[in-house]
């Protein structure tokens, strides 16, 4: 069994952060692996997600049902999925508090079975905290990125704030200021455009995901006194990394 609980702070108002938990398009990028995400139904979404946990690697197809719903408070989570490395099954609650910054509360769990529990529980349980951490910065991210002023509405500000010579010029002469405004294209497109935060490839995932199971680990041999195998492990993950790097490129 898998149990997750803690919290993460947004400094967002809660009506933005609770739009974002509803939206499908948000959910689907900010769980690291999801192939897709679709809304099925009032509070009901499936979806093809791909994870690695060690050893094992695969994906799961599943679904995600939202009850206890409490706008724009929370509301509890269960999800099942099945696939090739195994059978997922869990439920969970979130709870927002407070109102600019805003917390998010979460606690959760989830049975496995299959090749997937075969795996050892400390790597599973580092593994899942690795994957809820991105998680919660990809939504931080997004959020703060919806919260920044459309390209519209910053060019309109700087227009508006003094004006050009040349107005100042015909107003003095007492000869009207010809009216210009932008060109259709150009205003749908510029009210279009929206800012946008960049979610971590696969591959940046996968080495976040590493480089945490790495330091969970160092810090419980370091707990019991081995500092030498600490920096083993250390120096052996840093040459993996490099290794990854020089194979499959930089991740983007």
């Amino acid at each position: 069994m898998v149990k997750l609980a803690g919290t993460h702070n947004f400094d967002a108002p809660k009506s933005e952060v609770w739009e974002a938990l509803l939206d499908p398009d948000v959910l689907s990028r900010i769980l690291p692996g999801c192939k897709k995400l679709d809304k099925t139904a009032d509070n009901e979404f499936s979806g093809e997600i791909s994870i690695r946990v060690g050893p094992v690697q695969g994906s799961f197809n599943g679904k995600v049902t939202l009850d206890d719903i409490d706008p724009p408070n929370g509301y509890r989570m269960e999800i099942a999925g099945q696939g090739r490395p195994g059978y997922v099954k869990g439920v969970g609650t979130l709870r927002l508090e407070g109102d600019g910054p805003t917390t998010l509360h979460y606690d959760g769990d989830a049975q496995l079975s299959g090749r997937i529990a075969s795996v050892g529980q400390r790597l599973v349980d580092s593994t899942a905290r690795s994957l809820t951490r991105q998680g919660l910065q990809s939504l931080e991210n997004i959020i703060a990125a919806r919260l920044q002023p459309a390209p519209a509405e910053v060019e309109a500000g700087d227009a508006g704030a003094a004006p050009s010579n040349g107005t100042q010029a015909a107003t003095e002469t007492g000869a009207a200021p010809a009216a210009r405004g932008p060109a259709p294209q150009e205003s749908s497109a510029a009210a279009a455009a929206q800012p946008d935060a960049a979610t971590p490839s696969t591959m940046e995932v996968g080495i976040n995901v590493a480089k945490d199971v790495a330091a969970d680990l160092a810090k419980e041999i370091q707990k019991n006194g081995n500092t030498r195998k600490v920096l083993y492990i250390l120096a052996g993950f840093a040459a993996l990394v490099w290794m990854w790097r020089q194979l499959f490129g930089k991740a983007k």
